[in-house]
C-alpha cells in the first residue's frame, strides 16, 4: 500500500479514515452545483452538518470532482490554523479515488470528512489576510512595490520573516498563483518558496500541509496559511461562535444565505435586489461605479452573512486581519467602512424577500 508523502501509516489521520464511522444517510439537495457548493461550504462553517451532508451528496452524485475540490479549499479557507488535524485529513482524503477505497467507498469518506469540518473550530485569518493584500486601498502602494521586486527578493522576504503583509505579497508572486495582483512574465519557483519557508523556522509540518494543499488547489491560501502561523500565540485561544441573522428559509428549501454571489442564483438575486428602493442600493449608486457595484455588495454580503462561522478561535493577528478585510473588501477610501456593513446588515430582510422566491 502507498501513501503519499505527507502521511505515513502510523499517523492518526488513517485511523480516523479507518475509525467505525457510521455512515448517515443524506437525501441530495436538487439544486445546481453552484448552490450546491455555497450551501456546503456555508453549512460547514456554521456546524449545520445535516444541510452540508445533503449539499455534498448532491455534489459527489453529479459532480464528484466538484466536491473533493471543494472540500480541499475550506480546509484552508475556513478551517486552516484552528485545527491542523482536520486540514490533514482532508488532505488524505481527497489524494484521489483509489487512495479512498482503501478506508470505504465514496459516501462514507465524503460523510466522515464534512462532519469533521462542521465539528472543528474555526479559523478565517488566512482567507482575511488574502481579501486584505488584494483590496485594501492603503496597501496599493506596497502591491505596487513588491509587484516591481525580483525573485530573490521576494524569497528574501521570506526567508527574513519580513512583515507579514509583505512576505504574504512576496509568496504570492513566487508561488504565480492566480490572483489579481498577478505580473505577467514574472519568475516564479513554488518549490523555492516553500524551501524558504522552512530556511525562516515555519513550522515542517505546516509548511508540508501548505505545500500539499498548493499542490491540490493551485489556490493562495495553502501558500500563506504557514506564514500567518508564525503569527499564532501559544496556549489556549478564545472560540466564540460569531453573531447570525436571523435565517431565512426559502421557497427551494434552503438558508437564504445559500444564495450569493458565488453561484449564478444568488448573482441574479442580488442584481435583482440593486434594482429596489434600499439603503444599501442608494450608498452603492451614490459611492461605487456601475460596473463595481454588484461585487461590492457581494463582498459586504460575505462579511456580515456569507463568511460568519461558528467557533471561530479569536486571537490578535487573526482578528486584526478581519478587521482589514472588513474595512478593505471593496477597495474604497470609506471613513466609516463599518457603517457600509451595518447598512447591508439592516438591508438583509429586504434582500431575503428577493432570495426567497429563488427555486
Amino acid at each position: 500500500m502507498q501513501f503519499q508523502p505527507l502521511f505515513e501509516a502510523t499517523d492518526p489521520i488513517f485511523k480516523e479514515l479507518a475509525s467505525d464511522h457510521q455512515t448517515p444517510a443524506a437525501e441530495p439537495l436538487l439544486v445546481s452545483p453552484w448552490v450546491a457548493m455555497s450551501a456546503m461550504q456555508k453549512n460547514i462553517r456554521r456546524g449545520q452538518i445535516e444541510l452540508a451532508l445533503s449539499a455534498a451528496a448532491a455534489l459527489l452524485r453529479n459532480y464528484p470532482a466538484k466536491l473533493w475540490s471543494r472540500l480541499a479549499g475550506i480546509a484552508f479557507e475556513d478551517i486552516g490554523l484552528a485545527d491542523l488535524d482536520c486540514v490533514a485529513l482532508v488532505m488524505a482524503a481527497t489524494t484521489g479515488k483509489k487512495f479512498r477505497e482503501q478506508f470505504g467507498h465514496e459516501w462514507r469518506i465524503a460523510s466522515l470528512v464534512v462532519t469533521r469540518m462542521c465539528a472543528a473550530p474555526k479559523c478565517r485569518g488566512t482567507d482575511d489576510l488574502f481579501i486584505a493584500i488584494s483590496h485594501h486601498h492603503e496597501l496599493e502602494a506596497l502591491r505596487g512595490d513588491l509587484a516591481r521586486e525580483t525573485l530573490t527578493e521576494h524569497l528574501s522576504r521570506v526567508e527574513g520573516r519580513a512583515a507579514l503583509l509583505g512576505a504574504s505579497l512576496a509568496a504570492l508572486h513566487v508561488s504565480r498563483v492566480r490572483w489579481i495582483g498577478q505580473v505577467e512574465g514574472q519568475r516564479a519557483d513554488p518549490k523555492e518558496l516553500f524551501a524558504a519557508m522552512r530556511v525562516a523556522g515555519v513550522g515542517h509540518r505546516i509548511v508540508d500541509l501548505g505545500e500539499q494543499g498548493f499542490r491540490r488547489t493551485r489556490e493562495a491560501l495553502p501558500i500563506l496559511l504557514p506564514l500567518v502561523s508564525q503569527a499564532l500565540p501559544l496556549g489556549t485561544l478564545t472560540v466564540k461562535d460569531d453573531e447570525f441573522p436571523p435565517v431565512v428559509i426559502g421557497h427551494n428549501r434552503l438558508p437564504t444565505y445559500c444564495l450569493d454571489a458565488f453561484s449564478w442564483e444568488g448573482k441574479a438575486a442580488l442584481a435583482r435586489f440593486l434594482k429596489r428602493d434600499t439603503a444599501t442600493g442608494r450608498w452603492l449608486r451614490k459611492h461605487a461605479p456601475t460596473e463595481r457595484r454588484l461585487s461590492i455588495l457581494a463582498g459586504g454580503l460575505f462579511r456580515v452573512e456569507g463568511g460568519l462561522v461558528r467557533q471561530r478561535v479569536e486571537w490578535p493577528c487573526a482578528m486584526t486581519l478581519r478587521w482589514l478585510a472588513d474595512s478593505g473588501f471593496h477597495n474604497l477610501k470609506l471613513s466609516d467602512p463599518a457603517a457600509f456593513l451595518a447598512m447591508i446588515r439592516a438591508d438583509l430582510p429586504k434582500l431575503d424577500e428577493v432570495r426567497h422566491d429563488v427555486r
